[in-house]
C-alpha cells in the first residue's frame, strides 16, 4: 500500500511541471510577433515618407534651384562689355529656361488632358482641386516669365540686351546672371520699388 501512495505524489508534481511549461511557449511567443509588426509597419511608414519627399523634389520645378546653376561668367581685365562670348554665355541661359518652362507647361497641359477628377470622396476631390488651381497659378506665373525670357532673346539679338531701359547704363554681369531678364540697374530698380510701395503699400 505505502508504493502506491508514492506513485500518486509523483504523478501530481509531474501534471502541474507540464501545465507550467505549456503556458509559458505561447507566452513569450506572442510579445515577439508584435514588436516584429511594429518594427515593419513603422520601416514601411518611413519608406513612403522618404519615396513621396523625392518625387516631389524630381517633379517639382524650382526658378531658385534653376539660377543657382548658372555657372557663372569668367569676367577678364579689360574686356567689353557685351562681347560675343557674353552674348553667347546668356543666349544659353535664356534657351535653357524656355526650354525648362516649356516643358512645366506641356506637362500640365497633359495632366489637364489625361486627369479624371471622379474622386467618390469630397475631401479627397477638394485637395486634388486645390492642388490643381495651385499648380495651374504658378503655370500663369511661369507663363509670364516665357514672354519676359523670350524679350530678352529679342534684346540678345538687337544689342539692347544688358543695359538699363530707365537710365541706359550697364546692368552688368552678375545681376544678369542672378536674374537672366532684369531690364534695369539696381540703382533704377530699388527706384521703381519704393514708387510700387508708395503708391500701394
Amino acid at each position: 500500500m505505502p508504493a502506491k501512495k508514492t506513485v500518486k505524489k509523483l504523478t501530481t508534481k509531474k501534471a502541474p511541471a507540464k501545465k507550467t511549461s505549456a503556458k509559458k511557449a505561447p507566452a513569450k511567443t506572442k510579445p515577439l510577433k508584435k514588436t516584429v509588426a511594429s518594427k515593419s509597419s513603422t520601416k514601411k511608414a518611413a519608406t513612403k515618407r522618404v519615396a513621396s519627399k523625392k518625387t516631389k523634389k524630381v517633379d517639382q520645378y524650382e526658378e531658385a534651384q534653376f539660377l543657382a546653376s548658372i555657372k557663372p561668367y569668367a569676367l577678364k581685365k579689360a574686356e567689353k562689355y557685351m562681347n560675343v562670348k557674353q552674348k553667347q554665355h546668356f543666349q544659353k541661359i535664356l534657351a535653357s529656361w524656355k526650354k525648362q518652362l516649356q516643358l512645366e507647361q506641356d506637362r500640365t497641359a497633359d495632366k489637364i488632358q489625361k486627369n479624371a477628377s471622379h474622386f467618390p470622396d469630397e475631401s479627397d476631390r477638394a485637395t486634388h482641386e486645390e492642388e490643381f488651381t495651385l499648380e495651374l497659378r504658378t503655370r500663369e506665373r511661369e507663363r509670364k516669365l516665357l514672354s519676359k525670357i523670350s524679350e530678352s532673346i529679342e534684346d540678345l539679338k538687337s544689342d539692347d540686351y544688358g543695359y538699363c531701359a530707365s537710365c541706359g547704363i550697364e546692368i552688368g554681369i552678375r545681376r544678369l546672371e542672378a536674374r537672366p531678364t532684369a531690364t534695369r540697374c539696381i540703382d533704377c530698380k530699388t527706384i521703381e520699388e519704393i514708387h510700387e510701395r508708395q503708391q500701394y503699400g
